[in-house]
Parts: C-alpha cells; sequence; structure tokens
C-alpha cells in the first residue's frame, strides 16, 4: 500500500487550483460517511503527500459526503491499474467509503458518426453495429413513429418545460433557434456557465451535444422534428465522448446543475461500462427533486444495458428503426424500459472545420432514442401539470421517473414478434398522454424478460450491480472497480463481436479488491479465457486498402513484376492467365516444404490447396467479396506464401531453404552479416509476457515505441514536469531468439518518450518512440546497432522483431462482419507459426517519409514487411553498401501499408536529437 503515484503527482502540479473538471485530469471523487471538515481533510492529506499542490473542494452542497481531488494540471496517463491502486489506498488511509478515479477507459471505438472511421476496429464496428444513412426516409419520420403529432394538434408542445441535457455542449445551429435556455445552461469541465461546444478534432463525439438537442426541442420550420418543439434545452457540457469513455465525476457534477437549475427533465445521451457512487448519489437526489430521468441504453455492446441507463432512478432507451424492428447496434436488458427511433434520425449537425455552416443529417444510436424520449417526458410534465405529477408520486410512494416509466411501459406500442429486452414496446406519446394521471400507478405494465443467462461474465456483471443497488458489505469500497474489470473481461471474450479493448493484456484488480473480493466478481473473473499479453499493433487510420490481386499476381520482390509495379487490371489478367498456373506451381511447392519440415498440419494444408483455384479465380474476376470463411482463410494464405513471408531466425540468420524462402532466397543469402543485426533485438516483457519489440542503440538505451511504454509503465505529466513509473511489474528485454530468459536483462527506466499519449491510435503527427535505459555494463549485451540519416526508399528492407499471436480483432469473417477467431487459428495450422520468438520480414519501402497524408512531421514511412501486434517497436534495417536502421516500426493492418519512422528525421526535427544514437 502506497502513495507514491500521488506524492509524484503533487510534485509535478501547478501550484495554483483549476476552475472546474477539466478532461484528462488525474481526479479522484472522495466519498465519506459524512459530510467532513474540508479544510481539515486538505491539511491533512497535504501532510500525507508532502505538499500542497491539489485542490480538494465539495463536489457539490446537495451532496456535501464527496469532495473530489484534483491534481491542477496533470494529465491522466496513468493505467486504470494504477487509479485503482491508489484510490484503495486512499480509502485505507483516510478512512473512507469509497475513492473513485475518472478512468475514461476506452472500451470500444465507437464514433457517433460512422463515417469517422478511425481504425480497422471501428470498421469492424460498422458490419456489426452501424447501418448505412438513408436520405430517402422523410425527415419527420420518427416523431411520425412514437405518435406525437396528434398530441401537438392538442396545442401539447412543452411549453414552460425544461430539459436538461449534459452532453458535449452545443454549436451554433439554425434548427437550435428559439430552443435553448443559455440562462440555466452550464460547463463543469471550466466551471463557467458557457456551454460550447468547441468542436475541437481531439474530442471523442465533437457534436453531438447539438444533435441530441435538437432531436429534444427542434422548432419548425426546418428539417429536424425535435419531440418537444415548444420546450426549452439547458444544455450542460461535461464531456467530450459520450460512448464507454466518460469521466463520472463532471457527469455527476452537470446532473445535480441540472437540481439545481429546476429541470422537468434530464436527457442522458451517454452511458458507459463503468459504476460511480458520486454519479449514483446524484441521480437519487435528481429523481428525489421531482426530474424524469432518461438515459441510453448503449450503442455496440448489445446484450449490456450501460450506466447509468440501468441505474434505478433512470428510465433506460432501447433503439429501434423505420420498420420498428431493433436498430442493430441497440443494447438489450432488463433494465431497458422501452423503445424510441434511434436509427437514422435527422438531426442537427456541427462539426469540426465546418466553417459555422450547420447541416442536418440522418444519424443513429440509443442517444436519439432518449431525446425524443425525454422530449416525450416534457410534454407530459406540461399536460399533467409539474405539480400535480410530483404530488402523485408523492402520494404512491415512487418519484417521479418511476411514475413515468410506469406510464410508458403501460402505453407503449408492441409491434408483433417484439424481442425480449427490448422494454414494454415503441413510445407512444398520444396514448402515453391520453392516461390518466390517477390511473397510473395500479396499472400492472408489462415487463421485459431479460435474455438468456447463459454468459457467466454477464450474469456476474448483472449480479454485482444488483448487490452494489442494496449496498451491503465491500460493494461500496470496491463497486466501481468490480464493474470496470467485469466489463473489460466480458469485451474480451466477444472480440468475435468486433468490439476492440485497448489492450490485450487483462488489467489485474487492485490490492484492496483481491483483498475484499465479492463472489461474483471472482465468479466473473474466473470465466475469462486470457488471450496473454502482448501491446496490439497500432491500426491505420488512414491508408492503401489490400489489393489482393497484385499480391497474389506478384513476380520476384523487387523486379518490374513485384506488386508495387502493377495495376489491379494486369494482376487479374495474369490471375486469368498463365499467373493462376505459376501461383499453384508455387503454392503446393511451399506447403510440400512445409510438410518435409514438419510445419504445419497436413489435414488443414490439403484443405487449403483444394480451394485454392476457385480463390484465385475469384481474385481475378474480382469477386473476392463473396468469399465465405475457408475462402478467406486460403486467401490469406496465398498471399502469406506469394508475397509477404516471415522467417525464423536461427542462430542469428535465416534459414535461405526456408519453405517459404522463395524469390527471396537470393536476397537473404546476400545479407551475410544479418546475425549483427538480429542480436541486437530483443523481446519487451511485462512480468515474463510479451508486450513488444525494442532493440539497443547506443549509451545502453532501447528504442521501442511510445505505445509499448504506454502498456508497462505510467505517465505524471503536469507543469512541473513529466515522470514515468516503472511499478506495473517487472519489464524486461531477452535478446534471445525464443525469449527463453537466457539473455534478460532489466529495462530500469524512461531516457525519453514522445510527448504525446498515443492510446491506441495512430496519428502520423505524434511520435511513437521511446527510449528505455538498461546496465550498459552488463555482460553477454549486443552491440549497439547504428542509425541511418538518411532512409534509402530504393534499397531492400528488412524488419526484425518478435511478432504475437494475432489478436481475435486481426481477421473478419465476411458471411457474419464479425471478427473471427477462426482464420487465425486456421492460419497457424498451415503454416506452424510459432509466435513470440524473432522472426526477420524483407520488404520495400511504399511511401517515404514526407509522403504520408497527416504526415505533417516529414518523419513517417510506409513499407510493406509483414508485421503483427508484438513487432510494435521493432528494427527497420535497411542492406545498402552500408547496413543501418533507418526506421522505428509502430503501425501496421494485415495487407495494408504498414507504418515506421525515420529516425534521421526524427533526430532532426523539434523533438530531437535521439540521445546516445551513433549514426552512419
Amino acid at each position: 500500500m502506497t502513495l507514491e503515484l500521488l506524492v509524484a503527482a503533487q510534485s509535478v502540479a501547478a501550484p495554483e487550483a483549476e476552475p472546474g473538471l477539466p478532461p484528462d485530469r488525474l481526479r479522484f471523487t472522495l466519498e465519506y460517511a459524512a459530510a467532513p471538515d474540508c479544510e481539515a481533510q486538505r491539511a491533512r492529506l497535504a501532510g500525507m503527500l508532502g505538499g500542497d499542490r491539489f485542490s480538494l473542494e465539495p463536489l457539490d452542497p446537495l451532496l456535501p459526503q464527496f469532495l473530489v481531488l484534483q491534481f491542477p494540471g496533470v494529465r491522466r496517463r496513468v493505467s486504470p491499474e494504477a487509479l485503482f491502486d491508489a484510490a484503495d489506498t486512499l480509502v485505507e488511509e483516510m478512512q473512507l467509503v469509497s475513492a473513485v478515479p475518472d478512468i475514461r477507459a476506452s472500451f470500444v471505438g465507437a464514433p457517433e458518426d460512422p463515417e469517422r472511421v478511425e481504425s480497422v476496429a471501428d470498421a469492424f464496428l460498422t458490419l456489426t453495429c452501424w447501418v448505412a444513412k438513408d436520405e430517402a426516409l422523410p425527415d419527420d419520420w420518427a416523431v411520425s413513429a412514437i405518435n406525437v403529432k396528434p398530441v401537438w394538434a392538442r396545442g401539447i408542445t412543452g411549453q414552460g418545460m425544461l430539459v436538461a441535457q449534459p452532453d458535449t455542449g452545443v454549436a451554433d445551429h439554425p434548427e437550435l433557434a428559439g430552443a435553448l435556455d443559455l440562462s440555466r445552461a452550464w460547463n463543469t469541465l471550466t466551471g463557467t456557465a458557457d456551454p460550447t461546444d468547441p468542436l475541437s478534432t481531439s474530442m471523442g463525439n465533437p457534436g453531438h451535444g447539438t444533435a441530441t438537442s435538437s432531436t429534444v426541442a427542434s422548432r419548425a420550420p426546418g428539417r429536424v422534428f425535435g419531440a418537444a418543439p415548444g420546450a426549452k434545452v439547458a444544455p450542460i457540457r461535461c464531456l467530450d465522448a459520450v460512448v464507454l469513455g466518460l469521466d463520472p465525476t463532471p457527469v455527476a457534477k452537470a446532473i445535480l446543475h441540472a437540481v439545481h437549475a429546476g429541470a422537468d427533465v434530464i436527457s442522458m445521451s451517454l452511458g458507459g461500462a463503468l459504476y460511480s457512487p458520486a454519479m449514483a448519489a446524484a441521480l437519487r437526489t435528481a429523481a428525489q427533486a421531482g426530474i424524469v430521468i432518461v438515459s441510453a441504453a448503449g450503442n455496440c455492446v448489445q446484450p449490456i444495458v450501460v450506466y447509468p441507463a440501468r441505474d434505478p432512478n433512470v428510465v433506460g432507451m432501447a433503439g429501434t428503426n423505420h420498420l420498428d424492428r431493433p436498430w442493430k447496434g441497440t443494447s438489450r436488458g432488463r433494465q431497458v424500459a422501452a423503445a424510441a427511433p434511434a436509427e437514422n434520425v435527422r438531426v442537427a449537425r456541427r462539426k469540426p472545420g465546418d466553417n459555422g455552416q450547420g447541416t442536418t443529417e440522418p444519424s443513429q444510436g440509443t442517444s436519439f432514442a432518449t431525446a425524443l424520449t425525454a422530449g416525450v417526458a416534457a410534454l407530459w410534465v406540461q399536460h399533467l401539470g409539474r405539480q400535480k405529477v410530483r404530488d402523485e408520486a408523492a402520494r404512491v410512494g415512487i418519484t417521479v421517473t418511476d411514475l413515468f416509466r410506469t406510464a410508458l411501459k403501460a402505453t407503449a406500442r408492441r409491434p408483433a414478434n417484439w424481442p425480449q429486452g427490448m422494454g414494454a414496446g415503441i413510445v407512444d406519446a398520444d396514448a402515453l398522454l391520453r392516461l390518466d394521471l390517477s390511473r397510473i400507478s395500479p396499472l400492472a405494465a408489462p415487463e421485459s424478460a431479460p435474455p438468456p443467462d447463459d454468459d457467466a461474465i454477464l450474469a456476474a456483471l448483472e449480479d454485482s450491480f444488483d448487490a452494489i443497488e442494496m449496498g451491503d458489505g465491500d460493494w461500496p469500497r470496491v463497486g466501481t472497480e468490480a464493474v470496470y474489470l467485469l466489463n473489460d473481461a466480458w469485451l474480451r471474450e466477444n472480440r468475435a463481436a468486433g468490439v476492440a479493448v485497448e489492450t490485450t493484456a487483462s488489467p489485474r484488480p487492485s490490492a484492496g479488491l483481491v483483498r475484499h473480493m465479492p463472489e461474483p466478481v471472482m465468479r466473473g473473473l474466473a470465466a475469462r479465457s486470457d488471450a496473454g499479453a502482448f501491446t496490439p499493433p497500432l491500426i491505420a487510420a488512414t491508408g492503401p486498402s489490400a489489393q489482393y490481386a497484385k499480391l497474389l499476381a506478384a513476380g520476384q520482390p523487387g523486379t518490374a513484376e513485384s506488386s508495387a509495379n502493377l495495376t489491379e487490371p494486369e494482376a487479374r489478367a495474369r490471375l486469368a492467365g498463365e499467373g493462376a498456373g505459376r501461383l499453384m506451381a508455387r503454392t503446393r511447392a511451399s506447403l510440400d516444404r512445409l510438410q518435409a519440415t514438419g510445419l504445419g498440419d497436413r489435414d488443414a494444408q490439403a484443405r487449403m490447396l483444394e480451394g485454392a483455384e476457385e480463390v484465385i479465380r475469384m481474385a481475378a474476376e474480382d469477386r473476392l467479396d463473396e468469399l465465405d470463411l475457408p475462402g478467406r482463410i486460403t486467401l490469406e494464405a496465398l498471399v502469406r506464401i506469394q508475397d509477404r513471408p516471415a522467417f525464423r531466425v536461427i542462430d542469428g540468420s535465416v534459414d535461405t531453404d526456408d519453405p517459404l524462402a522463395g524469390d527471396w532466397a537470393p536476397f537473404l543469402g546476400l545479407v551475410v552479416n544479418l546475425p549483427d543485426w538480429t542480436r541486437s533485438v530483443g523481446r519487451i516483457d511485462l512480468d515474463g509476457t510479451h508486450i513488444g519489440t525494442g532493440f539497443l542503440i547506443g549509451g545502453g538505451r532501447v528504442m521501442t515505441n511510445r505505445h509499448v511504454l504506454e502498456a508497462c509503465a505510467d505517465e505524471l505529466a503536469g507543469p512541473g514536469g513529466s515522470l514515468w513509473r516503472m511499478g506495473r511489474g517487472a519489464v524486461t528485454i531477452d535478446f534471445s531468439e525464443t525469449a527463453d530468459g537466457s539473455q534478460r536483462h532489466a529495462l530500469t527506466g524512461v531516457v525519453m518518450a514522445g510527448p504525446d499519449p498515443i492510446n491506441g491510435v495512430e496519428r502520423l503527427s505524434h511520435l511513437d518512440m521511446a527510449l528505455l535505459s538498461l546496465d550498459a555494463t552488463a555482460p553477454g549485451l549486443p552491440r549497439a546497432l547504428p542509425l541511418a540519416r538518411q532512409m534509402d526508399e530504393a534499397a531492400d528492407m528488412v524488419v526484425i522483431g518478435y511478432p504475437a499471436r494475432p489478436g481475435r480483432s486481426a481477421f473478419v469473417d465476411p458471411a457474419t462482419g464479425a471478427v473471427s477467431r477462426e482464420i487465425g487459428n486456421r492460419l497457424r495450422e498451415i503454416f506452424g507459426t510459432d509466435y513470440g520468438r524473432k522472426y526477420v520480414a524483407p520488404g520495400r519501402i511504399i511511401q517515404g517519409p514526407g509522403m504520408l497524408p497527416g504526415d505533417s512531421e516529414g518523419w513517417a514511412a510506409s513499407h510493406d514487411c509483414t508485421t503483427l501486434g508484438g513487432n510494435s517497436g521493432s528494427v527497420l534495417v535497411q542492406f545498402t553498401a552500408t547496413p543501418s536502421v533507418a526506421g522505428l516500426h509502430f503501425s501496421g493492418a494485415p495487407l495494408t501499408a504498414n507504418k515506421a519512422h525515420a529516425l534521421g528525421r526524427v533526430d532532426q526535427s523539434h523533438l530531437g536529437p535521439i540521445p546516445g544514437a551513433a549514426w552512419i
């Protein structure tokens, strides 16, 4: 138990407190058994941390038992595991009920706008969650679906009602003219009354609050139809991203501001794989104040109802389409009350760089089902009377939210074959408002049956939430971390559904949770099958898509017949002619050599060969999109044989008789000093498990990627400097070929790192580089590698590193659009691939430094050497007259252009020079 993290944070924090609750700050919400003396607690904490560079302030007068501990200016670049450990120490040392860090763990890359595809993971979600825009639907189809027009015809439009909207804030838009009450707006992030959405590209969902506000109360004339065109919206800016990565403390503050503002309805088009005692208390306070609270069930994590929609004080909403069927991405579950349109709902749209020009467009997500229902709630309160509904709720001993939920479910329109987990049906505003107030509470509303309870982790998550609501035992202390870990475990087990996680290294429970482990959490975590720890590759945000015909038709690398020099029509023509026979002959020969050396499974190789001719024919006819799963496996295997090999390193070199050497054998045979390069490349491990690759340069320094460093260390960055803590476990590099521990050395510190966090996303303007220190005098240390001032784009290249087995998100089953573990497993059977050991992968530069879109620094190049997840941090060696290290590999994806930093360009940039490097 230690306060080392917080002591270090205090040392780099700004001396003065900053206003508000900014995003990306190191922050904890502390819960006391009773309202504490804030000044006394501040003095006590200063003594514990050895200084007073922190702020400790009440969350809100409505919840005096909660204090917010924040470190001014300290950016949160710390693992959730380290944050929960620090939180548990605070509970122990300060005798708290709970301490909850804002972690903003990004569980799923799900942009609200599917056109903002940032990674291959998001492209998977396009297949499994998002639908195509349909501009042909009537603009008003959504309000027609919830039957709100008859209510408007009776003069009920929400006049005098206030809907508070915690979201990203709002930007100016014609559809919001007259709809906003800025006198009661707020910005919890800045602590000011300005709720303007900055529309920054760094935000997860810029413009989201503008879209949801328009769905609540957009006025005619216009193309957007708000459900309550006479109501006012009070925007409350409290986050930059609304899906699964939100911070609970600013959201709790926003809910409490809505209470102070006198809101009738709170519309929460947000949610996450989290739980927060402060947010739960804020929701309870708002419900007790007579406010109707509506929230989104969730997107793209279909069996999980996210928080706060699953809170008992909230009406959770699922989503439908214009055919009254569930939207593909909607969450479902027993906590869902009803459903409303969530697919191709026309909304007001503002985007980064739009020059202030607001547009409208169809959009999707349970955010809009929530906003529409919040508008209907405003109509309901106006029609029945604010005081009357509060009096009736008090009379029967429930909240107004409970009263509204009961009425909503009792009057919902239930289409035929309505599925489980979608609530009582689709909102029917006219039927809802025709239900007399005195008849609401006695009605027995139909309950939606939960989905089958056949998922051990999901069952443990449900049991944990039930126990949290009861508040018994250690749940107040450990509930937040328990929910985080169970959600993470579920997502890891279900990556075949297209859900990506931050890293394949499963987070470990804090020491406090280990000591106070509740049975459901133990049961849920025991049900996961840990895929093992390695840092996944960064996935290119943009870049050329795989051009399979060119790869299959290619001749000898580096010649006029190479894949780089073929056009698509030329490649298809070749495959329709002599190229098909040549490829089949090469494939048979390669499989024969694999069998002769005892590599791979004969039956798997035979199945692949049986389907190869048909796959080649489909490539020649440009019909690869019709491939089934076995065909996709064969296609991947053919490309690996033909154009993108990777060779085991044995005794420092590569066997030119390797079964897949093919046209690369002459080149590999000429690289006589290859052992001098391979010996200096090692596998980086955290507590013995693979997280990446690194290589030795001058001064006893290991070069790797910053995103590999982020997988094993925590950064505390503030106005007082940057500190790295390698406290998650033993960080080592092993230079042996099989990483058997025989050449293992401890990595002891961070010499330098690119200044911008990577967080699993390729940004070419960010330096994805780190230098780690080791004992330069240790016996048996290999030589330091020389670096190249210039990257020779015409030279042959090799990547040397330790590919990890493909993660479950590496391949897509074309039949389902879901990620298939089977593809990776079958490829391993065919080739007998031994992951986690040293490989050499030859290739060429595709685009040199300064040629890639988005590379504002001119320090990135693309190459076509084969890489997998563990290759993060691999060395890119160019074999010219004077061989040298030309680049540091940092991102890629199967059959797409991989990326490397050109080291000479980095050294000459504003972030250079590279310390300790020797240059050629």
